[in-house]
């Protein structure tokens, strides 16, 4: 989901430069949509090209832009919600969001429920500054959508895994960069979270904590703003990998005849206390 634009150009050409085949991409307006690219041309553009790395073979990625005005949230997110292919099955089983902004919405918690009932899981990009210190700005505490930090990877011979770290670029112009995450101020802990020893990562054993999971974050190659390239570091890195990685789970399950995977924490978080929680995970524990 989109509060911008893209130029199709720029995913041409990273879909050319990468080796990837043409996925079909098609924008679907909410609310009048987007005419031209503007300024965050490249959060979109990042967010497209995240799932076309993760998942190649996907069979369409399907772009649904609003004018930037998160008064416009339950629109755009019951639109995807609502959205169904020619069998009366979601569009999307995969949903991803690198935005935010504006305070509680109930009325989109009651959309998210609905899409994880129906099969579509919602990754939703934390944000790129820091650690939060009051009220976590929507929809970055849901407790109905899982949450995605950031990680610096570092890989070794033949891109062998070696080690990851928080994504923190410290401060930048005044202002501090690096993956958000911390302790909501208006949910209670969700059940999924309970049992979670919180000495450690000082969680709260009370509130809901973010994030979830988070993946890499840190280096990324993006082509962008009608013929730029350049690095990008953030969250909304992660956000899109994580829908590409969920994309070959649903492939998979397809494939044994399975339903969607759906709203993904109750199964992530049953792992992650269980006894396979380190050959299905690397635990993220060092950084700032």
């Amino acid at each position: 989901m989109q509060f911008d634009a893209f130029y199709a150009s720029d995913i041409a050409t990273y879909a050319s430069q990468s080796g990837l085949p043409g996925i079909p991409v098609t924008v679907v307006p909410v609310d009048g949509g987007v005419s031209t690219p503007g300024s965050g041309n490249g959060e979109v553009c990042l967010d497209i090209e995240m799932v076309m790395s993760m998942a190649p073979g996907v069979s369409a990625i399907y772009v649904y832009e609003t004018p930037n005005d998160t008064g416009l949230w339950v629109d755009m997110l019951s639109r995807m919600a609502s959205d169904t292919d020619s069998q009366g099955k979601p569009l999307c089983n995969q949903l991803s969001c690198s935005w935010g902004g504006g305070g509680v919405n109930a009325s989109a918690e009651q959309v998210f429920k609905q899409m994880g009932a129906q099969g579509q899981s919602f990754f939703n990009a934390t944000g790129a500054t820091d650690a939060f210190t009051g009220t976590i700005p929507f929809p970055s505490d849901s407790t109905n959508i899982t949450q995605v930090g950031g990680t610096t990877l570092t890989t070794g011979t033949g891109a062998a895994y070696l080690s990851e770290t928080v994504w923190n670029w410290g401060s930048q112009s005044g202002s501090y960069v690096g993956s958000s995450g911390g302790i909501s101020t208006y949910y209670g802990i969700p059940s999924y979270q309970l049992g979670v020893s919180m000495s450690a990562n000082q969680g709260s054993t009370t509130m809901r904590n973010v994030p979830d999971v988070a993946l890499t974050a840190d280096n990324v190659y993006v082509t962008y703003n009608n013929g730029s390239s350049g690095t990008f570091g953030g969250t909304s890195c992660a956000a899109p990998l994580w829908a590409g990685f969920t994309a070959l789970m649903n492939q998979q399950a397809a494939g044994a005849g399975q339903a969607a995977v759906g709203f993904l924490n109750p199964a992530l978080y049953a792992v992650g206390k269980g006894a396979n929680n380190n050959t299905a995970f690397h635990d993220t524990t060092t950084g700032n």
